[in-house]
């Protein structure tokens, strides 16, 4: 594929509109060829932009870019479908390109690689890329996760957690960037009790949209976790012996209080005042208020500082936490670094934090920390306490 439709891809990925960022993805996904035989079964994800039908072009060779002769004739299979059949000649590779289109027919004829594009062998079967990566596996060793994988190449490499699999390009949507640039093996320190996906990537094709992921390749197939402690350093899941039920209310007695038959001995007034304590009902921790920080509530100016201001002073400000986390992931969905990167990943913790996702709000949090240490560590702590109780 040639520079010129990867601008397309992207230009059409990130659209400014009256000072926001608006993502439009007018393209399907996870296009997969499945053969059984002479039949072929195509798979994908729909466009949630481009509402329209699905137009499938079939080559025997590769697509020279949308001026390619062989984009006529397409088959049409209605938004929704998300799979189409064809009989295949048993003998030669054939190519496939699914387009999206609106609603009103508009086609858009943008190239991805791994994405809306297939390439199959009707004798070997579907040829994935090899992605350059592989054989990643990750253990637990007490309270860290060794990872170790294998690249050909010595191009620069980013490395991804999640909570949740690791199967497609856009689950990377919501995972944590670890670290860039990583070595094999390379030690994690993930929250105890959280199940962890991790996947590495190369960063150029993460920048081009043609990022493939291959459980147990390029991405863990299955979760790790590090199993928490209970209070004391005893094994989790197993209960420590109780102690014994004491009733003290009407039990206590300042040391002032006149002597009684039959009454409690006395107590200091600390002591009593620390019993009654014990004995007060918990109260609901109330919750935070929101936290932005100062270059973020300053006008809105050039540069990608200005798209993450524009949330900031949007929904964010706003308390539209549904809306601050769409918007957020979005922003963090293209390759960021330094100070904003962080200053996101906190809002995002945020805007989970306020929906009540205290799992998802602490990972956000613990991915700040050592950037941003004293505002992350106070919001960890309240963080943990609501999952504690």
């Amino acid at each position: 594929m040639g520079p010129a439709l990867f601008l397309l891809m992207l230009a059409a990925v990130s659209l400014p509109l009256t000072g926001e960022e608006v993502v439009f993805a007018p393209f399907i996904s996870r296009l997969e060829a499945e053969v059984k035989g002479n039949l072929l079964r195509l798979s994908w994800l729909d466009s949630r932009d481009a509402k329209g039908p699905v137009y499938i072009f079939r080559s025997f060779r590769p697509f020279a870019g949308p001026d390619d002769p062989a984009l006529t004739s397409p088959v049409t299979v209605p938004y929704g479908a998300q799979s189409w059949v064809d009989e295949i000649d048993p003998a030669g590779t054939v190519y496939y390109f699914a387009a999206a289109s609106d609603e009103s027919g508009r086609r858009y004829d943008i190239f991805i690689p791994n994405g809306n594009m297939a390439v199959l062998d009707p004798v070997n079967g579907s040829r994935p890329p090899d992605p350059g990566i592989s054989g990643i596996e990750a253990g637990v060793e007490g309270e860290r996760v060794i990872l170790s994988w294998r690249a050909v190449s010595g191009r620069d490499t980013i490395l991804y957690r999640s909570s949740r699999p690791l199967r497609g390009a856009e689950d990377l949507l919501d995972a944590l960037i670890i670290r860039t640039g990583p070595v094999s093996p390379f030690t994690d320190f993930p929250v105890p009790g959280i199940p962890s996906y991790y996947a590495v990537v190369f960063e150029d094709e993460l920048a081009e949209g043609s990022v493939r992921l291959i459980p147990g390749g390029n991405a863990t197939a299955e979760a790790v976790r590090i199993q928490p402690k209970t209070e004391g350093g005893a094994q989790a899941g197993m209960r420590s012996i109780p102690l014994p039920l004491i009733s003290v209310t009407g039990a206590v007695k300042s040391a002032d209080a006149s002597d009684e038959p039959g009454a409690p001995a006395a107590v200091s007034q600390e002591a009593a005042k620390a019993v009654s304590g014990l004995t007060a009902e918990r109260s609901v921790l109330p919750l935070k208020r929101p936290r932005a920080f100062r270059e973020d509530l300053e006008d809105p100016a050039g540069g990608e500082e200005s798209v993450l201001r524009t949330i900031v002073q949007g929904p964010f400000t706003g308390r539209n936490w549904e809306a601050s986390r769409t918007e957020l992931a979005r922003y963090l969905s293209i390759p960021r670094s330094g100070l904003p990167l962080a200053r996101a990943h906190f809002y995002l913790g945020q805007a989970w934090y306020f929906s009540g996702n205290y799992r998802e709000a602490l990972i956000e949090f613990l991915a700040v920390q050592s950037l941003y240490p004293q505002e992350a560590n106070e919001w960890i702590e309240d963080t943990l306490s609501r999952l504690i109780n």
